[in-house]
């Protein structure tokens, strides 16, 4: 889902909201809960439910409400295995940076901050985890494509 973007060819930095986080969450059956210190997040897949840890920054929030939304999405279950508990997190990382973060918009905003990463993940609103995701599946995508010719 990729609500509150940008269509081709439209300039302009259009970032996904809360409340569109918010909606996904309705649509996809989640239900959203706050609690207090502990863990940044958490889904608990047996009542469709993710908790976020109230007092975070923006970024911190909708990065991690993104990225729990990411294993709902996934229907993961706590995994016990390393190997797999990893693999859950990097799909979850994956699919929050998918959400939040847009070529035309991360590219922008890379050029006003002089590629200074801090900068950028609060400009885009998001942690520079998530930022980091994102330029790491770039890069990784950016290998398989034909170089441009003309």
């Amino acid at each position: 889902m990729r609500c509150g973007r940008k269509r081709k060819g439209e300039i302009g930095l259009t970032l996904i909201t809360c409340p569109n986080l918010h909606a996904y969450a309705r649509v996809i059956g989640v239900n959203l809960t706050r609690h207090t210190g502990g863990v940044k997040g958490k889904y608990i897949h047996a009542t469709r439910t993710i908790s976020t840890r109230r007092n975070m920054s923006i970024q911190q929030y909708k990065s991690t409400l993104a990225h729990e939304l990411g294993h709902a999405y996934y229907q993961d279950e706590p995994a016990i295995n390393g190997h797999f508990h990893a693999r859950q997190e990097r799909k979850a990382d994956e699919f929050a940076a998918n959400l939040l973060l847009d070529h035309d918009d991360v590219q922008s905003a890379m050029v006003w901050n002089n590629n200074h990463l801090g900068a950028t993940a609060i400009e885009l609103e998001v942690t520079v985890h998530i930022l980091k995701t994102w330029l790491n599946m770039e890069r990784k995508n950016s290998k398989h494509e034909l170089p441009r010719m003309g």
